[in-house]
């Protein structure tokens, strides 16, 4: 059976269908119109059914509803550029999580990064509340057992998640070769999507590296069978605000 059906009618054999799939799984027939190439090995990514500009291609496996509309209207980049470079590691946040809404919108961005061979195979984790959130640092200072972490923590600073009243984490199969790459895309996604709405942001390094090894932090974090922590950021509303972008390093670059 075809997984793909086209509407010849409607059709108008541009061939962009095929140009764009990356598993070629979409060939040209005799009168140029798409079709279905046998043991292809299709990813399920969507390019075929989203590029077609007459909306004649169908996928069995990619149902039509969920497709969202395309805007086609990007920021400027000299918008973009400056908000890249305006983003900041917040690291003092008010008190109150994010709202829950909120974060649904977050994570479904960050469900739309890419990943491999678009396998989307990551699993989310939300620790809601300052309370809940000390709890998971407090694990992490135990399993860390840093200097920095144990000497901050011991004189009521929370060095590891900095009070932060959101924690999201991103999980992957702990067979799945790609999880560190996919799980850093993803929450940039994250990242970058929470700034946008005014959210502040930062990397929990420590709880991404101590989560892989440390049983009584997995425990704490309810991470599921078979599944591995591949990064967490911190969010809330942040206390301060900035006025300048700082220097960074010089560029450091090579042309061949």
């Amino acid at each position: 059976m075809s997984r793909i059906t086209v509407e010849k009618d409607l059709c108008v054999q541009d061939g962009a269908c095929v140009e764009v799939c990356p598993a070629r799984a979409i060939a040209l027939d005799a009168e140029s119109y798409p079709e279905d190439v046998p043991a292809s090995g299709c990813i399920l990514c969507g390019h075929c059914v989203a590029v077609c500009p007459t909306h004649a291609l169908h996928h069995v496996g990619l149902p039509e509803d969920a497709f969202l509309p395309a805007q086609n209207a990007w920021p400027a980049p000299a918008a973009m550029d400056a908000f890249l470079k305006e983003r900041r590691s917040v690291r003092e946040f008010q008190p109150q999580p994010v709202a829950r809404e909120i974060m649904l919108e977050l994570l479904d961005i960050a469900r739309r990064a890419p990943t491999a061979s678009n396998s989307q195979n990551l699993h989310w984790i939300v620790v809601e509340g300052r309370e809940q959130v000390h709890a998971i640092a407090q694990q992490i200072v135990e399993g860390g057992m840093h200097p920095k972490l144990i000497a901050q923590w011991g004189a009521g600073y929370d060095f590891a998640l900095r009070g932060a009243p959101t924690l999201v984490v991103a999980c992957a199969p702990e067979d799945y070769a790609w999880g560190k790459e996919d799980g850093a895309i993803a929450l940039t996604y994250l990242e970058l999507a929470a700034e946008a709405r005014g959210i502040g942001v930062c990397w929990a390094g420590y709880l991404t590296r101590i989560a892989v090894s440390y049983e009584p932090l997995q425990k704490a974090l309810a991470v599921p069978e078979g599944y591995v922590v591949r990064g967490g950021l911190m969010l809330g509303e942040g206390t301060h605000a900035y006025g300048l972008i700082p220097s960074r390093k010089p560029l450091s670059v090579q042309w061949n």
